[in-house]
């Protein structure tokens, strides 16, 4: 049998795989970057945090809801027709958005462009996920494949951040925004007319698709609060850790301790794709999470901040996993017609885990100090924890594989 190692060269030696996953990697960079153009933008312009802060919360309920209804139509319509109009459309709303701040819109027409920036953005992650398992049949390098995809969600965290702070102190946020326009705009157009992808996703027509679509299935409604307690607690984490941080007096390392989550990330990616690893994948689902719940529980021992940093580091590394890990469970269980749209549809619950843990941990950090913040998370992945416990019952009879 050969080894996970191998499953990684494999998968990038299928003809195509490389340019579709480099593409990918290029239209997400920006995802790392825009909130912080968005607000960084608007506060230099308009002064204050207020307006800045409510078009960043308009982009996250405009991706939200229309991103399984997006998803929908890639499975229904394929992929070439939703990947030009939103590369397009995207692109335009974010190059907007300086010019109409400078021009002192008011501020619904900035919520208005907000609900835009985040209803147009190409659903490159979902495309390529549900292509990977179109192309590799085989478990290894479908595995390694969506190891990958969990990489590139953590890699954007890294290096957004980075080219915000250069594009910003070189050009100004504004033109940072109009960069990633230019980054996102080609990726979208070249996934697009991708001929292998089009292959890879084209649309089944055997059949009239039933209005519920991926609704139907039992295990997405269990991995939509999965999904949602898993986002929570890690926005949860990286609130509480900044509040940490800042309670510290040392504001500057709260930067150093969200790193330390994203570094344990990276090497927990690489190692889930690198070999298999025993258990239903169900049980390691809950694993995965229950691990992360109990970190949480520990942080909100107030513990130093190098101590922090270092459980940080450690629990970091279960998240690109258990990412991946209830990505499988869909993939598993999900008919292939819908499937993409079922990433949407976890996506979106993960969108909003991320949302309301942000409202949620600020309030119990100011109500009970930072051991608040830390609950929250864990509570949070407890729920996660809690109905991937069903899964077994409707999951068919694999290992750690991702089958059909």
């Amino acid at each position: 049998m050969k080894n996970s190692r191998s499953a990684y060269r494999d998968m990038f030696a299928t003809p195509g795989v490389s340019r579709l996953y480099l593409l990918g990697l290029l239209g997400r960079v920006p995802m790392g970057m825009i909130v912080l153009l968005i607000v960084l933008t608007i506060q230099q312009l308009r002064g204050g945090f207020t307006v800045a802060g409510q078009v960043a919360g308009a982009l996250a309920v405009g991706l939200g809801v229309i991103s399984p209804l997006r998803a929908r139509l890639v499975d229904r319509r394929g992929v070439r027709t939703v990947m030009l109009t939103s590369g397009v459309s995207h692109a335009i709303s974010l190059a907007i958005l300086w010019p109409l701040s400078a021009l002192d819109a008011p501020s619904p027409v900035l919520l208005v462009n907000g609900l835009l920036i985040g209803a147009t953005m190409p659903p490159t992650g979902l495309v390529l996920r549900s292509a990977w398992s179109r192309l590799f049949p085989d478990e290894r390098r479908r595995r390694a494949a969506f190891a990958t995809e969990s990489l590139a969600v953590q890699s954007t965290l890294l290096i957004g951040p980075l080219l915000v702070s250069v594009v910003t102190l070189s050009v100004g946020p504004g033109w940072g925004l109009v960069y990633c326009a230019g980054l996102t705009l080609p990726s979208s157009l070249a996934l697009g007319t991708s001929r292998m992808l089009q292959a890879a996703m084209r649309p089944n027509d055997d059949a009239p698709p039933h209005w519920a679509g991926a609704l139907q299935s039992r295990s997405l409604w269990l991995s939509l609060p999965a999904g949602f307690g898993l986002f929570a607690a890690v926005n949860a984490m990286e609130i509480t850790a900044a509040a940490q941080a800042i309670n510290a007096s040392a504001a500057w390392a709260a930067g150093w301790l969200i790193g330390a989550f994203a570094v344990g990330g990276l090497v927990g990616g690489v190692a889930w794709g690198w070999r298999s690893w025993p258990g239903r994948l169900p049980a390691q689902l809950i694993v995965l999470q229950g691990f992360l719940a109990a970190m949480l529980f520990v942080l909100a021992l107030n513990l130093p901040l190098i101590v922090v940093a270092t459980v940080l580091l450690a629990t970091g590394v279960v998240f690109p996993p258990a990412m991946t890990a209830q990505y499988s469970v869909l993939d598993i269980t999900v008919p292939r017609d819908v499937l993409t749209e079922s990433f949407g549809w976890l996506g979106a619950a993960r969108q909003s885990g991320s949302a309301l843990a942000g409202g949620a941990a600020g309030f119990a950090i100011d109500s009970w100090g930072l051991r608040g913040g830390w609950l929250v998370g864990g509570i949070a992945a407890v729920l996660a924890v809690a109905t991937s416990t069903f899964l077994p019952k409707i999951m068919p009879p694999v290992t750690s594989g991702v089958a059909r």
